[in-house]
């Protein structure tokens, strides 16, 4: 059959076409297939990363494992509570808590990985302790933290500045641990400084009171002693703060056997040499932070006094007279008479009367009375006067 032109043409045309078409469906076929082949690789590339992922992931996990476990309380739990009651136990101690409570709390566990034990740890101090208490928490390595940390001032409290101080705990025993794990060290990573730079930092000041004022103190004081006797100085601060105490203790070296009492300040030292000696007292109060003030004591060690002249025990002076005074060819003389004795002494310029423990020489013998001359001193004695009575009047004059 002849076609015609036109025919040719529109054959052609649908010819075209219907390759078009079966072209384009083989070519989407084929299209999809290879998608689907890309889609693969990259879900398996995408697996093998994630697995990639989970074995770094895994490694840096065993080593944090590695790392902490020695800072694990026993996978046993009995032995676990038992060692960190002991050491909640020293912890106090080591702090200084007064009536110190630790208690176990419970505990709880998480999987496989770890078991949870709950404690409490209270007692009554000042914010020093509670700060060396927090500073020993955290310088143990332990795998622990504090839950809750209270503190309550104890009104009135005798001494002074006390606190309820409360300390909730949470501890961890990893599974992997070895039951009988030995405790850390004190080594851990959240103490990077010495507990006295944290003392100063936080007990360096009272939270709960206002500031504390050192105890007043004269700064110098000079003391005279006699050497071989013993010398007792009384040191005496005053306190402006109420409720608080003072104690009292020698600063630096002191001379050989001198000692103060701590509570009344009291000074005592027995000196066996002359001389000029220092010491510093220092005066300490019990305030938050304490304060205190010091004094330089300056103790001149000196020879004792000569012993006192005692008067002269009248006994046969009492009872003798001056009864008469005369002259005669050989001058003026004095006549005593002595009851107690029974008997006159005669006296003329010169002479030397003795009674008793009256001793005197004669210096003149006058009309109306004698003059007499004890160690350098003179006195004089009238007609019918006691020798006692006029010797007191001397040692009055």
């Amino acid at each position: 059959m002849n076609l015609s032109q036109r025919e040719k043409l529109l054959a052609g045309g649908v010819g075209l076409v219907v390759i078009l078409l079966l072209g384009n469906y083989f070519w989407g076929t084929i299209r999809k297939a290879f998608d689907a082949k890309l889609e693969t690789i990259a879900a398996l590339q995408k697996e093998k990363e994630d697995k990639a992922l989970q074995i770094v992931a895994g490694t840096i996990a065993k080593a944090k494992m590695n790392r902490i476990l020695p800072s694990s309380l026993p996978s046993n739990e009995e032995r676990a509570q038992a060692e960190y009651m002991e050491w909640l136990i020293a912890l106090a101690e080591e702090a200084k808590l007064v009536d110190p409570q630790p208690r176990a709390l419970g505990s709880s566990t998480e999987g496989d990985l770890y078991q949870s034990f709950k404690f409490q740890l209270s007692g009554i101090g000042t914010i020093e302790n509670a700060t060396s208490l927090l500073y020993a928490f955290q310088a143990k390595d332990y795998l622990h933290r504090v839950q809750r940390f209270d503190l309550r001032p104890i009104t009135n409290s005798n001494p002074p500045n006390r606190m309820n101080i409360v300390l909730d705990i949470e501890v961890l025993a990893m599974k992997s641990a070895k039951p009988n794990q030995p405790p850390p060290g004190n080594n851990s990573p959240r103490i990077s400084k010495p507990l006295d730079e944290y003392l100063a930092t936080i007990a360096g000041r009272n939270i709960f009171a206002p500031t504390n004022q050192p105890p007043v103190l004269a700064s110098t004081r000079r003391v005279d002693a006699t050497v071989g006797i013993r010398m007792d100085v009384g040191i005496e601060a005053k306190e402006s703060d109420p409720g608080q105490t003072v104690t009292y203790a020698i600063e630096g070296e002191a001379p050989k056997g001198m000692e103060i009492d701590p509570q009344s300040g009291k000074l005592t030292w027995t000196s066996n040499e002359l001389g000029e000696f220092k010491v510093a007292v220092r005066a300490s109060d019990s305030g938050i932070p304490s304060r205190s003030s010091v004094q330089m004591v300056s103790i001149r060690v000196a020879e004792p006094p000569p012993p006192a002249k005692e008067p002269p025990k009248f006994d046969i002076a009492s009872q003798a007279y001056l009864t008469a005074l005369i002259a005669d060819t050989k001058g003026p003389a004095a006549w005593v008479r002595s009851k107690t004795e029974g008997k006159t002494i005669y006296l003329r310029k010169g002479d030397e009367l003795k009674l008793g423990d009256v001793i005197g020489k004669v210096i003149e013998v006058r009309p109306d009375f004698v003059e007499l001359e004890t160690d350098g001193k003179r006195w004089t004695v009238g007609l019918d006067e006691s020798i006692a009575d006029a010797y007191k009047k001397s040692l009055v004059d």
